[in-house]
Formats: C-alpha cells, structure tokens, sequence
C-alpha cells in the first residue's frame, strides 16, 4: 500500500498589523491498487438475511474489507450500466439475486475513493443462486413474462391515491377494493402539491403527480419516475412473509423507493417496510400503520396503486393450471354478446361502458334465441351464463360449457399493441374456441382473430369488426367476459 501526503495549511487574517499565523498537519491517505484492495478481506454467503444460515451460492453476502474505510459495491447490469448493492461501510451484509436465465458466476466490484479523489476497483467473483421460476408475489409484483412491471396511482378505488385510514377496518381485501377504512386522500397533482408538509424536504419530486410511475423488476431493483420518464429514486425491494391467504395482509414490501413514500403527518418519514393489504395481477394497495404500531382504527397512512402493463399475467395468470374466464353479466345492461358500431371511442369505453353497443344477449334463454348465428344451428352448453374458458399459459385456450364439461380446446397467443387507444392487443385463436364464438350475422363465421380492447384482471372485452375489417361505425361483434 503506497501512502502519499496531503498539507492542510491555515492562514488567520489578523486585523493588527503582523505577519499571519500559519498551522500545518500531515495526514497519510490510503492509495491502494486494484490488486490490493481486497486484501485480507473476508467474505460469507447464507441463504437468509440475519446470516445464521451458511450456503455456498446463498444471495445474502456478508463482507469485510478492513484495509478501506468504507466502499461502494456494484454489479453491471446487462446493458452496461452500474446497480449499487449497498455502500458506505467497509464491512456489512447484501442481497445479489441475478435475473432468471443469469450465469450462477456473477462478478461484484468493489469501488474505494480516498480524500485526493483517486479511485480504485477491484472485483470478485461469485457463485449465487440463480432462480429457475419466480416466487409467487414477484410473478405479481414485477410480471412472469416480461421480468419487469409498471405499477401508477390508482384514483380508480375512491378517487385518492394516498391519505389516510383507520387501520384495519376490515379486511385487506376491502382496502384494495372498496377504500374501506379511508379518512382523507390526495385526489390530483394540485392536491399533491397542497401537501408537501408531508415530505422530508418540503419539495415535490414529480411522483406526487397523478402520472407518475414506478417500475419493479424481477431481480429485486425498483425505479420511481416523474410524468416524463426521469428517475425521482432508485432502489432494492423485498416481499417478506407473502401469504395470499392473509386476512390483513398479504405481505411486507421492504423499500425506500415507491412513489411518494411518506407516512402521513409525521414530518417526512419514509417507513421503508409497509404492509400489503391487496396484491393481483392490475391492483396494489400499500398500508403503514403511523408510527409502525396501531390498534383498530389507529391512524395509518395508504397507498393506491394499478398496473395495466402485464397484459399476458392479467390474461392467464401466474401458475399451470392457469386463468378461468366466464361471462359478464354485471356489464353495461346485462349485455354479454351482440353488436356494436365499430371504433365508437376508446377501447376502455366499450370494455367498461358498453359504448357503442347497439344490441345484446343477456342470459341463457335469449342466446338459445339466438342460435342461427351458429355454424350449425346447435346449443354447446356455453350458451349458459356458467360457461367458462381457460386460457394457460403454456397457450392452450379450453372451451367449457355450464356444467364444466369441455366443448373443444385449441391454441391461443396474445399479440400485445402499444400507443393504441382502441386495443391492447389481438388475441389469435384456433377456431371455435371461445365462448360462443360466433361473428354476428355471419351464419356461424367463427373468426381467429379478435381484438382485445379492454383487459384487467377481472375484466376482458373482445371485439371483431364484421368480415374482419370496419370503418368507424360499422357494424362489428362484441364478447363481455370476467374472471371466474
């Protein structure tokens, strides 16, 4: 280790007229090369986080650098670019999870900067475990397909986004989707602003703004960005304790990085662990009791949010056996099927509002009416409003009628659409396999490709536009569908 001297030297101004008083003080600092920094460091690996269980490629990493006062420790991700694991101290513990597919060799640098600003690396090499299928809360939290997720406020519940609550007025359940328990909350970026008392700097950093965003990968890392897409904060996440069946919650959610992450009234505090009292596919409803402890009905802080970004999770689901979908009755009208004028407004409009609905089916009696749409002028069961069908995701789409029997079964992929305000995606099939697949006034024209104007994860609106392509208003066919 080279040692190289720094002078600090102190002049005093006097106001009586002699010669200034000067100090002098030699202060050695450290200079180290790539090669020796990690000298006589030690290193541990453990499968938990408190470090009481040893594993060889565990993801908990215990460290020890004792000839650096304090590092900065980083992987490079797959573009290039630097993550922190954790910084500041010489000696501690982290978490490094690679992404599904990731070589169990992973290589970790370790960055050390003395008082004259020179900068050392060195790295190590590492063998960790490396997930083949994601735990069931990450499949949720930051999408099985696509590795990543988009989670935004969600003013769908009772119009607020966060305020806050009697804590645990009911179930979680209730929280998520109804806003049982709500005092007050913010309802729009005015609003936000209005409350800046609540942050630990007074300022608003672009996330109290109803457009802005977060993103959670699969990997444990998480982003908080503004309107226009530049990172407010980054960081790690963790889901401790995830048990779907919770009547209160489903789970912890340890970060410091989601949107707007204040507990209410408590001058800017960032709690850094808050509870999950709603997780699916589109919906995530976070609660910190104030104060990190509350009875019944003490005050507790929450957050809204929703996804609309894992289009294939909100179709079929996380797991084999994959997602059941049935008719909707508790659309616009009752309607199920029927006919539309094509390209009425959004696609959202159709979906939730039936917008330009002409005419429809609202129960098994009137599609038995109906049965000259059909190929063959038969009922297949799926005429009932018990009628299911199934989509997996290993891309099978099952056919069911009312009892539960199976009609047919094909193929299916979903075809995602992005910057489209009319559709989020076509949904290909083999023919015949949704229910009562049949275009209107076609004489049983059973079509392969329907749009898919509308998808949450309990609502799915597909349409056709007759003979396959429409002008606006033309007429076109309509399927209302829910999850079962």
């Amino acid at each position: 280790m080279k040692k190289s001297i720094l002078l600090f030297a102190v002049a005093l101004g006097m106001l009586t007229a002699c010669d200034p008083i000067k100090d002098s003080k030699d202060m050695a600092i450290d200079s180290f090369t790539a090669s020796n920094l990690l000298d006589g460091a030690e290193f541990s690996q453990y499968s938990d986080q408190a470090c009481t269980t040893p594993q060889s490629d565990g993801n908990w990493i215990k460290y020890s650098v004792p000839k650096a006062s304090s590092v900065y420790i980083y992987y490079l991700k797959a573009d290039g670019s630097e993550f922190k694991l954790t910084s500041g101290s010489a000696a501690g513990v982290f978490n490094f999870v690679p992404a599904r597919g990731s070589d169990p060799n992973q290589t970790i640098y370790f960055r050390y900067i003395n008082a004259n600003g020179e900068e050392t690396v060195a790295s190590k090499d590492f063998t960790v475990q490396v997930a083949s299928e994601l735990k069931p809360e990450i499949r949720l939290i930051a999408s099985n397909d696509y590795g990543k997720k988009t989670w935004k406020w969600d003013p769908s519940i009772t119009g607020a986004v966060w305020g806050n609550m009697g804590y645990q007025p009911g179930d979680g359940k209730s929280v998520g989707t109804t806003g049982n328990g709500q005092w007050w909350g913010v309802t729009s970026t005015d609003e936000f602003n209005g409350q800046l008392q609540h942050t630990e700097d007074g300022t608003n950093h672009g996330d109290g703004d109803l457009d802005a965003y977060m993103e959670f990968t699969e990997d444990g890392l998480i982003n908080a960005y503004d309107a226009k897409g530049t990172v407010i904060r980054s960081g790690t996440y963790e889901v401790k304790d995830y048990n779907p069946a919770g009547e209160m919650k489903v789970g912890d959610l340890v970060t410091n990085s989601i949107l707007w992450p204040y507990e209410i009234n408590s001058g800017g505090n960032i709690p850094g662990t808050y509870e999950i009292a709603y997780l699916t596919s589109d919906k995530m409803t976070l609660v910190y009791p104030d104060g990190g402890s509350q009875g019944a009905w003490g005050e507790a802080s929450f957050w809204h949010f929703c996804s609309s970004s894992d289009i294939k999770g909100m179709a079929y689901g996380y797991d084999d056996k994959g997602k059941d979908w049935t008719w909707d009755t508790g659309a616009t009208d009752g309607v199920v099927w029927g006919n539309m004028g094509y390209q009425p407004g959004t696609g959202a409009s159709v979906g939730l509002e039936s917008n330009g609905k002409w005419w429809g089916v609202t129960s098994e009696e009137e599609f038995m009416g109906q049965l000259n749409h059909t190929n063959d002028g038969n009922a297949h069961g799926d005429e009932s409003m018990d009628a299911f069908m199934t989509l997996t995701p290993d891309g099978i789409i099952t056919r069911h009628a009312g009892d539960g029997s199976v009609i047919n079964s094909g193929t299916f992929e979903i075809v995602e659409v992005t910057g489209n305000d009319w559709k989020v995606a076509d949904l290909n099939t083999t023919a015949g396999t949704i229910l009562f697949p049949y275009e209107i006034n076609s004489g049983g024209n059973m079509p392969t490709t329907f749009e898919m104007v509308y998808l949450s994860g309990s609502k799915m609106c597909l349409v056709y536009p007759d003979g396959g392509s429409q002008g606006a208003w033309g007429e076109a066919t309509f399927w209302h569908f829910k999850a079962k």
